[in-house]
């Protein structure tokens, strides 16, 4: 009973150091990839002087196409939708699902959804 109780132990704690790496880096990198998507789309909605729909789908598409997140994921987009004169700020925000941080849910994986804010001055003349 003791040598199968500690191969199971041993599996657990094997397969969790295995794997936590992993996957801590696969969430980076859908962090950098909300990052970059939000922060190239905020330069055109700079120029428009709002966060337009073609903006927010063009967002989603990038984020589905491009960096393989789940069709099914929440992904949740909002911005300014009032256009805003140059020297304003356009402010969005993207929402998206969370990859695991551990292969076996009984650690603290932390928050749910990644949220990222961005900020920039519009440039929009009227």
């Amino acid at each position: 009973m003791n040598t199968t109780l500690g191969k199971w132990m041993t599996l657990f704690i094997a397969v969790t150091i295995m794997f936590t790496p992993i996957l801590t880096y696969l969430d980076a990198l859908h962090r950098e990839a909300v990052d970059q998507v939000i922060y190239q789309n905020m330069k055109e909605a700079s120029i428009e002087g709002y966060v337009s729909p073609t903006i927010i789908a063009n967002m989603t598409d990038t984020l589905i196409t491009d960096y393989n997140f789940e069709p099914t994921s929440i992904i949740s987009i909002t911005g300014t939708s009032m256009i805003v004169p140059r020297g304003g700020f356009i402010e969005a925000e993207i929402t998206v699902k969370r990859t695991p941080m551990f292969i076996m849910n009984m650690f603290n994986q932390g928050e749910p959804n990644y949220t990222r804010t961005f900020t920039i001055m519009s440039e929009h003349l009227q």
